[in-house]
């Protein structure tokens, strides 16, 4: 024989199967109401229609979830909860905002079930509800955790395709992979390093870091060895600015303490990204050529490594040597490619290259000054020497026209030994 309570508990089940019935009839004026309260969210008018539209999905399968989980006093499924719609839907929305879609659509129930249903099965659902509303807010935030994980995946990834379309493919493919990466229409410089082994991932995120402190754009991803940055040309000082942004890499936090990286290589401006493919190739072999001068702590320039990467295969070097040192005096004819010959031969004596062409050695001098106002060098410095004479060699072989080279990939492995030092 049933006593009073139980009589009571068995009427309190099926007042509440009644107001679930009841609710699930009305999932569909419910989320019509939800929408209309989304609508007064100044973001929310401002997304596509097709967004929108799968949000309204999004809703109503959340509200038949909602009906059959508020019965148990446990976390939601959320079988609904955006995992039906487009990855590109949920990137449009925020944690904040899809936290907000939960709170609207609780609330919305809440207010609108005393309109669809009485008042005793009302009042059975509403602590339900508010805890439903509770759990699934928190299980939103680590469905979004997921999606964000792959965002990041996915940006990490697209970052990696511009870099290998920048060094292997066409004007055409670096601008489809550009779109949404960086920016066309902006002067860029290449810059790249060899991160100590197991760095990488270190390296990567401090170029990021470093280029979104400054407000501006930028793509990095590995290649072989190395690591790229597509960087804007200039940023707040100027051209110089991003140099002196840059050279925080190569500099210690503290004394005894080690460098991110010994040495960054940087190209020169180029216009866009699109024309970005020479100065990427330039620094790839600077990164090779670096080595040589066993130089650390440093932010060098690839017009810094000219004779390097001439030894290391670069062609584009090479005639960049030769129509910068060379093809300006021989133009200028008066004999400034002569006085070079003499100083080079003379290990930069104006007294000794003079008595050999022979001139006076006033004559001489007038023509050294115009040597080095039309290249910027002075034979009489050891690595200006070093430049103009390889300069000159590459003229007279022809090897300056050669056709170019493959860029070095990978550049060398620190792990063999072949890149530079890590102290």
């Amino acid at each position: 024989m049933r006593t009073a309570a139980d009589q009571a508990g068995l009427a309190d089940q099926a007042d509440q199967a009644k107001a679930l019935e009841s609710l699930r009839r009305s999932i569909d004026s419910l989320s019509d109401a939800a929408l209309d309260a989304f609508s007064e969210m100044p973001w929310f008018r401002g997304l596509p229609a097709r967004t929108k539209s799968w949000i309204k999905i999004v809703v109503m399968n959340e509200l038949k979830v909602m009906a059959e989980d508020i019965t148990e006093p446990r976390s939601p499924a959320l079988r609904g909860i955006f995992s039906d719609a487009p990855r590109g839907v949920l990137q449009q929305l925020s944690l904040g905002q899809v936290v907000e879609l939960i709170r609207l659509t609780v609330e919305t129930v809440l207010t609108a079930v005393d309109d669809v249903m009485g008042e005793p099965s009302a009042a059975l659902l509403r602590g339900d509800l508010e805890r439903y509303g509770r759990e699934a807010a928190f299980a939103a935030a680590s469905v979004y955790a997921r999606v964000a994980q792959h965002r990041a995946r996915d940006g990490d990834q697209r970052q990696k395709l511009l870099v290998d379309a920048l060094l292997e493919g066409d004007e055409r493919e670096i601008t489809d992979r550009a779109g949404g990466v960086f920016p066309l229409g902006v002067p860029v410089r290449i810059a790249g390093a060899v991160p100590p082994v197991d760095s990488t991932e270190a390296v990567l995120r401090a170029m990021l870091r470093i280029m979104d402190a400054h407000g501006a754009p930028a793509c990095a991803a590995r290649r072989g060895s190395a690591v790229l940055l597509i960087a804007p040309a200039a940023m707040g000082g100027g051209q110089d600015g991003v140099l002196a942004a840059l050279d925080e890499m190569v500099r210690t936090a503290a004394p005894g303490e080690a460098a991110l990286i010994d040495t960054l290589v940087v190209s020169n401006p180029v216009e866009s990204v699109v024309a970005a493919r020479p100065a990427a190739a330039a620094v790839l072999f600077g990164l090779r050529a670096v080595v040589g001068q066993r130089t650390s702590g440093r932010v060098v320039g690839v017009d810094d490594l000219l004779p390097e990467r001439v030894l290391c295969g670069d062609r584009q070097a090479a005639r960049q040597l030769v129509a910068e040192y060379y093809s300006p005096l021989l133009a200028a004819g008066r004999g400034l490619v002569e006085t070079v010959d003499a100083l080079l031969a003379h290990d930069g004596s104006p007294d000794a290259a003079a008595r050999s062409l022979p001139v006076h050695v006033n004559t001489l001098r007038y023509r050294l000054e115009k040597v080095i106002s039309l290249t910027g060098r002075d034979p009489r410095r050891g690595r200006d020497a070093f430049v103009l004479r390889m300069a000159f060699i590459l003229a007279r072989t022809g090897a300056a026209i050669s056709p170019s080279l493959s860029p070095p990939w990978p550049p060398p492995d620190r792990a063999a030994g072949l890149g530079p030092r890590v102290q």
